[in-house]
């Protein structure tokens, strides 16, 4: 009777995993808080906990638990949150073993108060708060660096004291509090579910065009048309070509294809879509719309 519930207890288990395997693996960080003269500096701590809950009542994501997640940060002697930019998302992704980092900032989180006196001098006295949170949400893929989704949310909440000569009130701070932050992050956390977000098992299989053109160019900053289609990852280098005059059959007068002068070299910082990346120059001048890239 043990051997069969221990072979039971196995099959559950594998079942689970096989289950989780194919699921995205989502870390949560905690929020960062920008939110102006407002003393409640948990607010941070309470979104992650409260994306952690939804993401994982949604069944879609496999989600590293806050203390795990805590201790795998000590390990590696990491400390993210708040604001994470794209190649320290895919350096850390590839230490802590997963796909996609959700993270952000509180950017409202107060409350406002007014106060009268009614009642004619009767010791009646009201006070009417307003209480707000806002975030700000994005995810990053820690295979390519890109952003695949970014978005906010705001909630407002009203309550109403009324005390006779001192004695009353009404819902306390704390409860109004997460009365108003629940809500956004449940409203947040419905639109990342919705998400068509496979589980990679490992990195993005390049595609086989390698080869692309600068799309723009801002100073230093160039864009390719390149991305996560073609398999471009955060680091990667490009050399940039200039191409020159065409070279023709001297019998046929057919074109058999254009001369191509280095003149530069570029690297990927950010990967924006399927179809774009944003590179810095690391050398070269003259870099212009149209150079090939690969």
């Amino acid at each position: 009777m043990g051997r069969k519930l221990v072979l039971v207890a196995l099959a559950v288990a594998l079942v689970a995993t096989s289950a989780m395997a194919g699921k995205p693996r989502v870390a949560v960080l905690e929020f960062g808080h920008k939110a102006l003269n407002s003393q409640w500096w948990g607010s941070g701590g309470a979104a992650q906990d409260m994306f952690i809950t939804e993401l994982v009542k949604s069944g879609k994501f496999s989600v590293i638990d806050r203390e795990r997640l805590n201790a795998l940060l000590q390990e590696k002697n990491l400390s993210l949150g708040g604001d994470v930019d794209p190649s320290t998302a895919v350096k850390a992704g590839k230490l802590l073993g997963v796909e996609y980092f959700l993270f952000g900032n509180v950017t409202e989180f107060g409350e406002t108060e007014n106060k009268a006196k009614v009642g004619w001098g009767f010791g009646v006295d009201v006070s009417k708060k307003k209480f707000v949170a806002a975030l700000d949400c994005r995810l990053v893929n820690t295979t390519t660096g890109e952003i695949v989704w970014a978005d906010t949310g705001k909630k407002e909440e009203s309550n109403v004291n009324v005390f006779v000569f001192g004695s009353g009130g009404g819902v306390d701070d704390q409860r109004m509090f997460d009365k108003v932050l629940r809500p956004v992050v449940e409203e947040l956390s419905k639109k990342v579910t919705a998400l068509d977000l496979a589980s990679s098992g490992g990195p993005v299989a390049a595609a086989e065009v390698k080869s692309g053109k600068i799309a723009k160019i801002e100073g230093n900053t160039v864009w390719i048309n390149l991305g996560s289609a073609n398999g471009v990852n955060v680091g990667d280098s490009y050399a940039v070509f200039r191409l020159g005059e065409p070279i023709k059959d001297p019998d046929s007068g057919e074109v058999l294809g254009q001369d191509e002068k280095k003149i530069g070299r570029i690297k990927v910082v950010a990967v924006k879509g399927p179809k774009y990346s944003e590179c810095t120059i690391v050398d070269g001048s003259g870099l212009d719309v149209g150079n090939i890239v690969k």
